[in-house]
């Protein structure tokens, strides 16, 4: 009898284990921004979504979380322009997985495919797009460049299942030499600049001279042929202060000034 209980309080307790152990191995939990992917006997059966994911205890069923928010890939990368010029660059790419893209990518990938194909894409997207460029359009043209650019990865990874977001072309830096000769052609044309400007000032000032004499010979020309004795006349008269002059030469007044009205006798 003894036994018998025994082996009964053996079995609830297992049963009792079991049922607590076992969420232990057949639950898991999905996080927000996540997919999971199921796979039993290491072949790919199916995927989960955020939340609560069943599955089949370990051995049979294993999960693996794949991010499907929104990643950022920064790299250094070096290429050539068309003029064979070395051009350096800070990339900064963001792309995504989709839920129904994250099996793809795990099946024909798998997890580690930023450094398997994310990162090299990268790379040989800035170098074909720097490619059909000269060092000066690099400069002028950057947008159409980033353009390209973005085309190019967008084609390369979007047949693996991922998503290009944005592509960002940091900065371009050459080589000590060729920016040392940037900066010379870009100080030569600045003094190209500052002496058309002076040469234009100059030119102007000389058009305003011109303009001011002949206008002050027009002037005097017409002032000389409206200048009459009379208007001169009408001029002494109208400046005079009334007061004779105190001092006479000879037997003459300094000013003769015909005086209106009958004089006095």
């Amino acid at each position: 009898m003894n036994n018998q209980s025994n082996k009964s309080l053996w079995f609830l307790g297992g049963i009792v284990a079991v049922l607590i152990l076992l969420p232990l191995f057949c639950v898991r939990f999905v996080g927000a921004g996540q997919v999971g992917i199921i796979t039993r006997f290491g072949e790919v059966n199916r995927t989960a979504d955020s939340g609560l994911a069943l599955k089949l205890p370990w051995p049979i069923e294993h999960i693996t979380k794949m991010e499907t928010r929104v990643q950022k890939e920064e790299q250094q990368s070096a290429a050539a322009t068309s003029d064979l010029q070395d051009v350096n660059a800070t990339l900064a790419l963001n792309y995504a997985l989709d839920n129904d893209t994250a099996l793809k990518v795990y099946k024909t990938i798998g997890t580690d495919y930023k450094n398997r194909v994310v990162i090299p894409a990268l790379q040989e997207s800035f170098k074909a797009a720097t490619a059909g460029y000269t060092a000066p359009q690099l400069i002028t043209e950057r947008t159409a460049v980033k353009g390209k650019a973005y085309e190019i990865i967008k084609s390369r990874l979007g047949k693996y299942g991922i998503r290009v977001v944005d592509l960002n072309i940091v900065n371009f830096t050459f080589s000590p030499e060729y920016s040392k000769a940037v900066e010379l052609v870009q100080v030569a044309n600045q003094q190209v600049q500052q002496a058309k400007q002076d040469l234009e000032r100059v030119r102007v000032e000389a058009e305003q001279k011109v303009a001011k004499a002949n206008a002050d010979a027009e002037a005097q020309r017409v002032q000389q042929q409206t200048l009459t004795p009379a208007l001169l006349q009408k001029y002494a008269i109208d400046a005079w202060d009334g007061k004779l002059p105190t001092y006479y030469g000879g037997n003459q007044p300094l000013f003769n000034i015909p005086l209106q009205g009958n004089p006095t006798k």
